[in-house]
């Protein structure tokens, strides 16, 4: 999700003058108060993308309980903050290409809403990134700390020290411009541009690499593990070995229940042996765990080719005002920017399958082609019997550990 505007500079004026900004900027136009039709109309787009996008988003986790997960709450924070986007946030950015509000306080507020909505996002990222890598180094304490209010809380933070970041200009750190219209060159102050390029770009790809990097040696050293257990087993052929191995091989790896009920296509519930092998359980399990952190890092990666661009441009007008920044560049990466918040739906529903199959079934039911899923009629599928612990906010004492009989 990124909130990008044009801001024309004296540097470089053409019939489509601008510097871009991930942050809210103004355009001081050739004739007071012209707009740009052509850049009206494609933020327009991209504004009904975006609004029509993130509702069914947020509508599919109200209407399917299998989606009230953990980690689908930094999900619909960002599906929350891209809704603004469309709402608010590209509205406030085709008056801002004009030049209004021409009331400095309204400028300021209109800038800091802007960047607070970019800061909220880069911080729930973060967030979900760490919550990854805990899950996955630590599974079992992940599983006996985490809880959905924890979740929450650690959004509300994300929230609350977004907002008070972006507000910073509104509370004084401010240039006086010496015009009447909300013009972001006069308004901004460079030292607070480089201060938000560290803190929502440079800090926050540095800890995500390296989580991601972290997370995948961990992976690759889990699955040594693992086929190392199962020649150990394959050579005795004493389960209750394989099962001391497991427990001693990996001391955090998540275990599972006895036996896991599973839905059928015909909506009765039947149980898996007690007896299938351990190691099925595991592999399903880790594979699940990567597949959710490929899906994540995906999300991430796309989030930032969309955002840094801009904000490595502000920095590089910030120390040099005489260099010139092609028009087409501009327009280029304030679209990339833009298209963020409308795309990221599209991401979620590609690349996550519960919200694949919850969007389509509220399409489906929007025009009466499926009748509405009664949220509490639900039973979510049992993949594997890893993931059904990792979810369960309070897990039993016995099962946390898998036992084979």
């Amino acid at each position: 999700m990124a909130i990008c505007v044009l801001m024309a500079n004296e540097t470089y004026r053409e019939d489509w003058s601008g510097n871009g900004s991930c942050l809210p900027t103004a355009a001081e136009p050739d004739v007071e108060g012209s707009l740009n039709v052509p850049y009206a109309l494609l933020e327009g787009m991209v504004a009904l993308m975006a609004i029509f996008g993130n509702t069914l988003v947020i509508l599919a986790f109200k209407r399917e309980r299998r989606l009230r997960r953990r980690t689908n709450f930094y999900i619909i924070s960002l599906a929350s903050a891209d809704l603004l986007v469309g709402t608010l946030g590209i509205p406030f950015a085709v008056l801002a290409s004009i030049g209004l509000p021409r009331n400095l306080h309204a400028c300021l507020f209109t800038i800091s809403l802007l960047v607070v909505l970019c800061t909220i996002s880069i911080f729930c990222l973060v967030a979900v990134s760490i919550d990854r890598y805990w899950a996955i180094l630590h599974p079992l304490a992940y599983s006996r700390n985490m809880r959905t209010k924890t979740t929450l809380y650690i959004i509300s933070v994300c929230w609350v020290v977004g907002s008070v970041i972006g507000f910073l200009p509104l509370f004084g750190w401010h240039e006086d411009p010496d015009v009447d219209a909300c013009l972001f060159v006069k308004v901004m102050n460079y030292d607070y541009l480089v201060f938000l390029y560290l803190v929502t770009i440079i800090i926050p790809a540095v800890l995500l690499l390296a989580f991601y990097i972290h997370i995948y040696r961990v992976i690759v050293r889990q699955r040594q593990q693992i086929l190392s257990v199962n020649s150990i087993d394959s050579r005795f052929g004493a389960s209750s070995r394989a099962s001391l191995e497991v427990s001693k091989s990996l001391p955090d790896l998540q275990l599972g229940r006895d036996r896991c009920v599973q839905q059928t296509s015909r909506g009765k519930r039947k149980e898996t042996s007690p007896g299938q092998p351990m190691l099925r359980v595991l592999r399903a399990a880790q594979n699940r765990e990567v597949k959710a952190t490929q899906n994540l890092s995906i999300i991430v990666l796309f989030f930032m080719i969309c955002w840094m661009p801009l904000h490595t441009i502000n920095c590089i007008v910030a120390f040099c005002p005489q260099c010139h920044i092609h028009a087409p560049v501009m327009l280029f990466v304030i679209t990339l920017s833009h298209l963020n918040s409308a795309l990221n739906p599209l991401l979620y529903a590609y690349h996550l399958k519960d919200f694949r199959t919850a969007l389509k079934r509220l399409i489906l039911a929007m025009f009466g082609l499926a009748p509405a899923v009664n949220a509490h009629q639900q039973h979510p599928d049992c993949v594997n019997c890893i993931s059904a612990l990792a979810h369960h906010q309070h897990p039993p004492q016995h099962l946390q550990m898998y036992h084979i009989r």
